[in-house]
């Protein structure tokens, strides 16, 4: 959706409006910017208390950004060479090195405290990013105004990684320069206006685990009371996925399982890279290190043998889960109300080897049998003129006008072989996002030998809210018609 100067004229004369954005102009304490932190992202207390955000703050003030005073920056490509240097030149207090020259590792966490200062400094370039460990809020704010992101730099590249903090200053301040926001104002829409416009997302029923991984660290710090958080899995896990939690030294045993509460998510500010949040919690009996090194099966497990070294993230094979439930159930727990992972299958007597065996296969018997033609209802292919008399071509538009120049349809439909992993979903998603946008569509799915995922414009598109149904699924009378409602839009 484009960003909407009338919605936001009223919202930036509104007393909350007005307060939001005199909370960014007038800050003048360290500890008024610690209260911008706080107040738009609470989960900061997870890792920082006051007393710390408001140090890091004043060492970046006093001992990098401040030298600057003075300095006036004539154009963005000035402000990039600028905040490459900053970066670069590590931190020095009182003559003892704090942050080494070149240490992008550790620099990275300190990205946003550092973007506070250079916001203060040099409003017109730099913006406050205040999304730790929440990377995702600001792809869902991206895909809602229509905003495309910079390709998120390799794990191994520290300093690429804190370089894309520069990447979204060049793109946001394309934005808001050509919205007509000044600095102050945009901070206020980021954090203020925009979670407001998207509104809280609705998660729906938690689809069936796909996949089980392994994930690992203490969790007596959170205290008994912590039922959800931020915690470092693999990339391609899913929603719903189950998550085996080993705790570490000195307790050296898996205590409990988790349900993955979204999909994961590269947040390039975030050290381990890859994440999701974590919840629903399952107390299991205590299966110990030395447990495991004396069972059969799991006597000769590689991330046994390894003690568990690099545990966040690691796949658990079918064989894994069901020998870890062998074993709980020798201890006297009853595993039948643990998760199970399914295994989805395809229709009987279908065949799928290519992505247009999916189509004929798969998707055109559906939406026949949903009472939709090709030609009549559908078309392949439909050819949408972008630029310069370019010419795209998405596999499908369901509830077509091919008019000429004024090509739409209601919902748009890629298809593809096999969407492995959550990278290649993203990119799907992406390319048939920049299709809708073009057919004013209002829902979009991708669909793969395995699956049929359904997102809608309800709240703007969001590569991360989807409603995911499996081909076998279709023989459920509810789910059938429940999909099929979405596509009559």
């Amino acid at each position: 959706m484009k960003f909407n100067q009338y919605l936001w004229n009223l919202y930036k004369n509104s007393p909350d409006g007005k307060s939001a954005i005199s909370a960014f102009s007038d800050r003048k304490e360290w500890m008024e910017e610690e209260c911008l932190f706080e107040k738009y992202n609470p989960k900061i207390r997870d890792s920082f208390n006051s007393e710390m955000i408001c140090g890091i703050l004043e060492d970046f003030w006093c001992y990098k950004v401040s030298e600057h005073e003075g300095t006036e920056l004539q154009s963005l490509d000035e402000a990039g060479k600028l905040y490459e240097e900053i970066i670069s030149t590590g931190l020095i207090i009182e003559s003892e090195e704090v942050l080494k020259i070149g240490d992008f590792d550790r620099m990275l966490e300190l990205i946003p405290f550092l973007s506070m200062e250079l916001n203060y400094l040099f409003e017109e370039y730099f913006f406050p990013y205040i999304y730790i460990d929440e990377f995702y809020q600001l792809t869902n704010l991206a895909d809602y105004f229509e905003i495309e992101l910079p390709t998120i730099p390799k794990k191994p590249d520290y300093k690429a990684r804190c370089m894309y903090y520069w990447e979204l200053c060049k793109v946001f301040y394309k934005f808001r320069t050509e919205n007509g926001l000044s600095p102050d104002e945009f901070s206020a829409f980021m954090y203020d206006y925009a979670p407001n416009v998207l509104g809280t997302e609705e998660k729906g029923k938690m689809p069936q685990p796909s996949a089980a991984w392994f994930i690992g660290g203490l969790i007596e710090g959170y205290g008994t009371h912590w039922t959800t958080g931020f915690w470092q899995t693999n990339i391609d896990t899913k929603r719903g996925d189950i998550l085996i939690h080993y705790e570490t030294s000195p307790v050296s045993a898996i205590t409990c399982l988790w349900i993955a509460q979204t999909d994961g998510v590269v947040d390039p500010f975030f050290h381990y890279y890859s994440n999701t949040y974590i919840g629903d919690r399952i107390a299991i009996p205590k299966i110990s290190l030395k447990d495991l090194k004396a069972d059969g099966y799991f006597s000769n497990h590689p991330l046994v043998r390894k003690n568990f070294q690099g545990v966040n993230g690691w796949p658990v094979s079918g064989k894994d889960y069901s020998e870890l439930l062998r074993m709980l159930a020798a201890k006297g727990f009853d595993t039948s109300a643990l998760p199970q992972i399914y295994t989805p299958s395809l229709p009987e007597g279908i065949t799928v080897e290519n992505e247009r065996d999916v189509e004929v296969n798969l998707l055109e018997p559906l939406l026949n049998s949903m009472g939709w033609y090709e030609h009549k209802d559908y078309v392949r292919q439909l050819p949408i003129h972008a630029g310069r008399g370019h010419r795209i071509f998405p596999d499908y538009a369901l509830h077509y006008d091919n008019k000429p120049e004024e090509e739409k349809a209601k919902v748009l439909i890629e298809a593809k072989y096999h969407m492995k992993n959550n990278q290649e979903i993203e990119a799907a998603f992406l390319q048939a996002f920049s299709y809708a946008k073009l057919l004013l569509s209002s829902v979009i799915i991708l669909c793969d030998k395995e699956c049929i995922m359904v997102y809608d414009d309800k709240n703007g598109f969001s590569r991360s809210r989807y409603r995911k149904y499996y081909w076998e699924d279709m023989k459920n009378p509810d789910l059938y018609n429940e999909l099929k409602n979405k596509l009559n839009t």
